[in-house]
């Protein structure tokens, strides 16, 4: 008959170490701790600007205050800043449009510019085809400044306000292609999140006009930059 097995005392103080080992593992398993961090984001800021005169306002949206923002985040603007009244004589009344760019968005801007297009002539809407011959050298005829309450962004003169009546050292054909920013002298007003600036824009035809420029209508597109 087999005889009953006998324990080592070491093998038998090894077992205990482990059972002692395993309650103690058990026992601190019961404590827990964590952290939960949900409150992580990242947003980027908005560069909106508006364009107004007072009786039309203008987004880059082009769908008011807010809208949804396209990847040009640009629209087209109705506000005439020639202005756009018919039949004027040599020499006549100047015509003035105030405008006010206001950056609504969140972010400041470091580039503001103001750029203005080709000019060119044709015959007005009411001239019923009675149009003058001097479609070429017409917008050199229509007298044009830009300017702050401050200072003339167009003819330049930073040290005063444009004259009340543009003189034939600013002209429509003369500024046609030229880029105004924030580095030009004078600079445009660069723009911080929420800032407005107004600008002034007048014509009137100069008073060497002839009867070569009856009937014709200078046009020219101007946009607004901001980044």
């Amino acid at each position: 008959m087999r005889e009953p097995r006998t324990w080592h005392p070491f093998a038998a103080a090894a077992l205990a170490v482990i059972a002692l080992g395993t309650t103690a593992a058990f026992s601190v398993a019961g404590f827990s701790a964590q952290i939960v961090n949900n409150a992580n984001s990242f947003s980027s800021g908005t560069m909106q600007l508006k364009e107004s005169n007072g009786a039309i306002n203008c987004y880059s949206t082009g769908s008011g205050a807010g809208g949804s923002v396209g990847a040009a985040n640009s629209a087209n603007c109705a506000i005439n800043k020639l202005v756009g009244t018919l039949d004027q004589v040599p020499g006549g009344t100047p015509l003035s449009t105030n405008v006010t760019m206001t950056n609504v968005g969140g972010a400041g801007a470091s580039l503001e510019s103001l750029v203005m297009g080709a000019c060119s002539a044709a015959a007005a809407s009411d001239a019923n085809g009675y149009v003058g011959s001097d479609t070429a050298g017409f917008c050199g005829k229509v007298d044009f400044s830009i300017g702050t309450a401050t200072k003339c962004i167009y003819p330049a003169n930073a040290a005063a306000a444009c004259p009340a009546t543009p003189t034939n050292s600013g002209t429509l054909g003369a500024v046609a292609g030229t880029t105004f920013n924030n580095s030009s002298t004078p600079p445009l007003v660069l723009l911080t999140a929420g800032s407005s600036q107004a600008y002034t824009f007048t014509v009137v035809l100069d008073a060497s006009a002839t009867n070569a420029d009856q009937g014709l209508a200078a046009s020219m597109t101007m946009t607004w930059n901001q980044s």
